[in-house]
């Protein structure tokens, strides 16, 4: 597995990106080891041992439940989960100073941001006992290479999904799930995610994300309004069950919440868009505002274990960097997980922040199709 730094080409790091997860449900953990924990450094220590509460705050749906449980069982901490349903409600959360929160879940593209506002504490996460578990190729990640800040948590698409059993004209690309299809019509979904959404709709008008073409944008706002009376629901949330249901036939989808709901409905057919589509990372944070920092320690290292990485992934759906992971999926949770193969990769796009130009164009642009 690989994620994009500064110095690599985009190219090159995702085709290798594609290759290695594509084989990543049959690798042993001598398939990669990373790097040698550095001695422990502003950090500190790292605890022993943790009691009391943890507050979590992670998107909605994208945790095993009973994976909570057995943390509390063997730590004795008891997790509070709070949920969000996109990186930028979270970010305005956090930066507002309104969360309460010890842990965040924290997408790759909004990374720096809260590391150069201020808002992560320094942790060291390479000289964590399971520190040396990290993939070696997301040791060192654009936003925070040496994870200084963060530790890795999963690797998903921005992509699409439909049902082939209601849907039947083609959908290979965004422009195909622009056009609303007149079999899906009013059983549409929408992720209520800026980034995922105008991403898509740039590469349906021959763009690219975070392009510094302003008529890109004219244009992008111009086919979502188009879109907009075709669809059926705007939200992150409940995506697995209307989707696997019925109650809609065609949607923005993330690749483990895919997986979840072919599971249930296996005429559920998943799109890498012949535009392109997004790949990215999701990260765990401690808030520098943590009132349990300790606990958050005990947690994210807890995290970072195979076997329990692995029963997460067998819930979640998503590919976890860790070393040895795959070694401990079972076998139901190696056949769901969506894994784009080399060639798929070769359309992919690496999720990076956009400039501050640029991002005033995306909340602008959402916010006049929102309303």
């Amino acid at each position: 597995m690989m994620i994009l730094t500064r110095s690599t080409t985009r190219a090159r790091a995702l085709a290798a990106m594609g290759g290695s997860l594509a084989v990543a449900l049959s690798m042993t953990a001598c398939a990669g080891s990373a790097p040698a924990a550095p001695d422990p450094g502003a950090a500190g220590p790292f605890p022993t041992s943790g009691s009391g509460e943890l507050n979590l705050y992670n998107y909605t749906n994208y945790i095993s439940p009973e994976l909570l449980s057995q943390f509390t069982e063997e730590t004795g901490i008891t997790v509070n989960l709070d949920t969000f349903s996109s990186a930028e409600e979270m970010v305005a959360k956090v930066k507002t100073g309104a969360a309460t929160y010890d842990v965040v879940s924290i997408s790759d593209y909004v990374a720096e941001d809260l590391i150069s506002s201020g808002q992560l504490q320094e942790i060291d996460a390479m000289t964590w006992p399971n520190g040396g578990n990290i993939d070696a190729d997301f040791v060192d990640p654009y936003f925070d290479e040496g994870r200084a800040y963060t530790t890795p948590y999963s690797v998903l698409y921005n992509a699409l999904a439909y049902n082939s059993d209601v849907v039947t004209e083609p959908v290979t690309s965004w422009k195909d799930y622009f056009s609303a299809p007149a079999s899906a019509v009013g059983k549409i979904g929408l992720h209520d995610d800026q980034r995922f959404v105008i991403d898509g709709a740039l590469m349906a008008v021959g763009a690219q994300p975070c392009t510094t073409d302003g008529s890109a944008y004219q244009a992008a706002l111009d086919l979502l309004n188009d879109f907009k009376p075709n669809v059926k629901i705007i939200s992150s949330d409940g995506t697995i069950d209307r989707l696997a249901g019925g109650e809609t036939v065609l949607s923005t989808m993330w690749n483990g919440s895919f997986a979840r709901a072919q599971a249930q409905n296996p005429d559920l057919v998943y799109v890498f868009p012949e535009e392109g589509f997004v790949v990215s990372t999701d990260n765990w944070g401690i808030l520098k505002s943590a009132a349990h920092p300790d606990n958050a320690k005990i947690f994210l290292n807890w995290m970072l274990d195979p076997a329990h990485a692995a029963a997460n992934a067998d819930y979640i759906k998503y590919v976890p960097p860790i070393t040895g992971a795959a070694d401990y999926l079972t076998a139901q949770g190696q056949g769901a997980v969506v894994v784009a193969d080399a060639e798929q990769m070769k359309r992919a796009v690496a999720s990076e922040p956009c400039s501050v130009d640029v991002k005033e164009q995306y909340d602008k642009l959402w916010t006049m199709f929102k309303g």
